[in-house]
């Protein structure tokens, strides 16, 4: 399979859960949130909070997204190496580090209003790691990406 199919699948796929995820934070989730809060009152008044920070969450998904599909329109043009790819990269760190902020927001505030189940916090603490270290393992594939595109731009010089 040639690497432009796999770049075009890639790039379908993203748009497809950039899809979906839209339509889970227009419609589902609110949706849920108002059955929940009808059905359990006792945590009603955690509707709205917590229905926030979930469309946040999602929202950093979104821009995480946004910001591959950028690098592979990058990669099918053969200009990853170039350092306009370098904020694309940026964003990609920023939107694990507000997924990661996130979950932690929610954590917190469930602490503080009531406890959720243990494997719901658990799953909050699980992200609120797992985006602190995937957005360090994208500050060192930064770090390869700039030593790349120099040692490309010496070698475009050289030759």
């Amino acid at each position: 399979m040639s690497n432009r199919v796999v770049v075009d699948t890639l790039q379908c796929m993203l748009v497809i859960s950039l899809l979906i995820i839209a339509a889970v934070q227009i419609v589902v989730l609110p949706w849920l949130s108002g059955e929940i809060a009808r059905d359990l009152p006792e945590v009603a008044h955690m509707r709205w909070p917590i229905l926030t920070l979930a469309i946040l969450g999602l929202a950093c998904v979104q821009v995480g997204i946004v910001c591959t599909l950028r690098l592979l329109a990058f990669t099918r043009n053969d200009e990853v190496f170039s350092p306009r790819a370098f904020r694309w990269v940026d964003g990609i760190i920023g939107a694990l580090l507000g997924c990661s902020l996130v979950c932690t927001a929610t954590l917190v505030y469930q602490f503080i209003v009531m406890m959720g189940p243990p494997l719901w916090l658990l799953m909050l603490l699980g992200g609120t790691f797992a985006g602190l270290g995937l957005a360090m393992l994208m500050t060192v594939m930064r770090t390869l990406l700039v030593r790349a595109a120099t040692l490309k731009s010496e070698m475009d010089v050289v030759i």
